[in-house]
């Protein structure tokens, strides 16, 4: 199963509402720069009115919708690129755990290039506490750049604390765009929670 962090349609949905949005201002600039304050008010108190509308219920619908957990084995897409936790191996060590988690990372994309670049990616667990990927430079770097369908295998190490009941892989994508952020559903919405990746 694969799961995705946004469909097209709110995408489209977010990119035709700013859309309009940007239009309505500039009309509006346009009528104070003619001297037709009254329209140009107007436009402006709609354009606001409107977005501001539309961003309450992207919040609304990010706050009913239930997290989503994806279990060993199957796949999560965000965008064009995927990542799928395909075994954990745990080794205990004192008052920590090391886990090595077999992962298949791939692109979704039919054209273009993709990779994790800028992106961090850590394991919490049931108490929100971070554990931060260990760097191995004898594996495939996440970030890899990725060919339209190309696939690659590699391994993410992490040390978690012994005490852990569940331990889920998320992350940071670093980098921030208005378009998915009033996506309705998408992972990147206004105070949507974010997808979960099952490790323990």
């Amino acid at each position: 199963m694969i799961i995705h962090s946004d469909s097209t349609l709110s995408a489209i949905a977010a990119f035709l509402v700013l859309l309009a949005f940007g239009s309505l201002i500039l009309l509006s600039v346009l009528g104070a720069v003619r001297g037709r304050f009254r329209r140009a008010l107007k436009l402006l108190v709609i354009a606001v009115g409107s977005l501001a509308v539309y961003t309450a219920a992207v919040m609304v619908v990010s706050l009913a919708s239930p997290q989503k957990i994806v279990d060993i084995g199957d796949s999560y897409c965000y965008d064009n690129w995927c990542i799928a936790i395909e075994k954990v191996n745990a080794t205990p060590q004192g008052n920590h755990v090391t886990y090595r988690t077999e992962v298949r990372i791939f692109s979704d994309a039919n054209g273009v290039q993709t990779s994790a670049r800028g992106a961090s990616i850590y394991l919490v667990d049931e108490r929100g506490r971070r554990f931060p990927l260990v760097d191995d430079p004898a594996v495939t770097p996440l970030d890899t750049e990725l060919a339209p369908h190309q696939a690659v295998r590699t391994s993410l190490t992490f040390v978690a604390a012994s005490d852990t009941r569940q331990l889920f892989l998320t992350g940071d994508s670093g980098s921030w765009s208005l378009v998915p952020a009033l996506g309705l559903g998408n992972d990147a919405s206004l105070l949507h929670k974010r997808t979960l990746l099952r490790v323990l």
